[in-house]
């Protein structure tokens, strides 16, 4: 019976080796008091520079308030406004990517001075591995044992999850954009929260207001959601953002960092599916709580 043990247990063993074995590369990142995925890039062999990692896009951009000047990259006005560079390398660790677009003046997080997207992966099955800060890449999907699957929607190289909502009885299942970028936990579009009265079925928390030049007012309130749902795995009493106000400009709803990064992910966009996996991070406290 000993020897029996002794022998499932190597057999467990060789497989959790094995797959991290088969990752084809590694990059590490770290992770800022804001939830953010950093790391740190070499962009065209010359400039070096840290990025935020946001898988809601697929190509970089640098930000307006950066502090290095990045001179490699030559922007182009001439087709669109903000700027645009076509041609350039980003080196992340030992993955390089060719022929990378960088747009200018678009905002980063904390501690980054610009922004790469999914570009990094080069198509492959990608793993996020909170528990040791790191990437990993692989030809063919990795072990998923201890893992639960849930199904990916691929738009536009964007990546949506399904997420049921409820206050009181009622349940609200949405598509929610993983938006890496955005620090807190949940936003929901102007839809669900016109249609399903939010503001005034949630308790509130905090309210912003913001006029623009004509008088319009934007409204942005966090409230307490009772209960929330991802694949089985429950969060209770969550902070979630909502817009009201005369200008509705929240056609997307996401799922922010806050919950993103407290599961590890495998991400099959291929295949349409995803894998979640509790990390040390899942009980840590909500960004709104926290700051």
């Amino acid at each position: 019976m000993r020897m029996k043990k002794i022998y499932l247990l190597l057999i467990i063993v060789f497989v959790n080796f094995y797959g991290e074995l088969k990752a084809q590369e590694i990059i590490p990142f770290r992770m800022n008091g804001h939830y953010n995925i950093i790391v740190k890039s070499l962009i065209n062999e010359k400039d070096s520079i840290d990025l935020m990692f946001q898988i809601a896009m697929q190509d970089a951009s640098l930000a307006p308030n950066r502090k290095k000047k990045v001179e490699s990259i030559k922007f182009d006005t001439s087709e669109f406004s903000e700027g645009l560079s076509k041609v350039n390398t980003i080196q992340v660790a030992n993955t390089k990517i060719d022929s990378i677009w960088i747009w200018d003046n678009e905002y980063t997080g904390y501690e980054a001075e610009g922004k790469i997207g999914t570009q990094l992966f080069k198509g492959k099955i990608f793993k996020i591995n909170y528990d040791h800060s790191q990437f990993e890449l692989y030809d063919e999907l990795p072990v998923t044992e201890g893992f639960v699957q849930i199904p990916l929607n691929v738009k536009r190289g964007q990546l949506f999850v399904n997420i049921s909502s409820f206050i009181g009885s009622k349940e609200i299942y949405n598509e929610f954009l993983l938006q890496s970028g955005f620090s807190g936990a949940i936003i929901y579009n102007n839809q669900i929260s016109d249609e399903n009265h939010l503001s005034q079925n949630l308790l509130q928390l905090e309210e912003k207001t913001m006029s623009n030049s004509a008088g319009q007012k934007l409204t942005n309130l966090i409230c307490r959601l009772p209960d929330l749902k991802i694949a089985g795995f429950e969060f209770k009493d969550i902070p979630v953002g909502i817009f009201t106000g005369e200008i509705k400009n929240q056609p997307t709803s996401y799922m922010g960092a806050d919950l993103i990064h407290r599961f590890n992910w495998i991400f099959d966009t291929k295949a349409k599916v995803a894998y979640i996996q509790k990390n040390k991070y899942f009980e840590d406290q909500y960004y709104f709580n926290k700051k």
